[in-house]
């Protein structure tokens, strides 16, 4: 910008010397004007080097700021990736949690209340011998043989062909579905078990029928639904044979789940109430490895 300047004013003098015809008050004039020019070119030059040199700086300040940015956002991209992903964590595993204790406080309440039912009717205590001596019945008629032998056959002769009993839809299902499940086939035999449940829940074999079906949740490792099917057998059929065999399957359900206390107070409760059992052997044998 100096150069162009110069270069007019240089050339501006050059006509006036040819011409002569410039006054001496002209020449300070114009000798005036070439000073503030000069003044006004370097005062300009020096802002243009302070404006570029301040956007310089500006330009440096945008680009450190944009990676400083950037870097903030790797960073909250890094937490949110790992929060999220402990979140899902810790949401599975309250839900396990969350079922393990409804699991536990529905098996503790129905304890409590089969103790209950329990202690407000002892006379339940007979009610064994009553439904051995009905199947015993069951036997020596499927089998042929008669309560009395001395009393002639024309007597009873209505009680004869009990071996029809024996081939009803009750006693047919009911095989069927134990054969299922001797055959490890567990699917047919829990859909035939529950469909025995339902049909027939006053048979003699119903208590057996629902000890089966926790014995398939217990076969599949499902243990927390095979506790309720034992508890079931508990609750639902109190003076029939399998209690002994559900309170001891169920102490080894929770052990399987390594909850050592309800396995060792389901266990200590078989020895105490069933102390002649063969379950409470096994139990008291588990107890002292305990």
């Amino acid at each position: 910008m100096e150069k162009k300047i110069y270069t007019r004013l240089i050339v501006f003098c050059l006509l006036i010397i040819a011409f002569g015809c410039v006054s001496q008050q002209d020449m300070l004039h114009i000798q005036n004007r070439l000073v503030a020019l000069e003044t006004q070119g370097s005062s300009n030059l020096s802002t243009y080097n302070q404006v570029g040199s301040r956007f310089e700086s500006f330009e440096s300040q945008l680009l450190h700021i944009k990676q400083s940015q950037d870097l903030i956002e790797k960073q909250f991209r890094e937490q949110y990736a790992g929060i999220k992903a402990n979140s899902n964590t810790s949401r599975h595993e309250i839900r396990q949690i969350t079922g393990r204790l409804e699991e536990i406080e529905y098996h503790l309440k129905n304890k409590f209340n089969v103790l209950k039912q329990k202690k407000d009717e002892p006379s339940q205590e007979n009610l064994p011998v009553a439904q051995i001596l009905s199947r015993l019945k069951r036997i020596e008629s499927y089998l042929g043989f008669e309560a009395n032998p001395s009393v002639p056959a024309a007597s009873a002769p209505t009680k004869q062909p009990t071996q029809v009993v024996e081939q009803t839809p009750e006693i047919e299902l009911y095989s069927k579905a134990k054969n299922a499940f001797d055959t490890n086939d567990f699917e047919t035999a829990r859909i035939q078990f529950v469909n025995f449940l339902k049909k027939y829940p006053k048979s003699n074999d119903a208590d057996n029928a629902q000890f089966w079906m926790g014995e398939i949740y217990y076969r599949e490792k499902w243990y927390e639904k095979a506790i309720l099917e034992y508890q079931k057998v508990i609750e639902e059929y109190p003076s029939g044979n399998k209690v002994p065999a559900a309170l001891l399957k169920q102490g080894m359900a929770f052990l399987e789940l390594n909850d050592k206390t309800n396995a060792s107070l389901i266990l200590k409760e078989l020895t105490k109430k069933h102390p002649d059992s063969a379950e409470s052997k096994l139990a008291q044998k588990k107890l002292n490895e305990l």
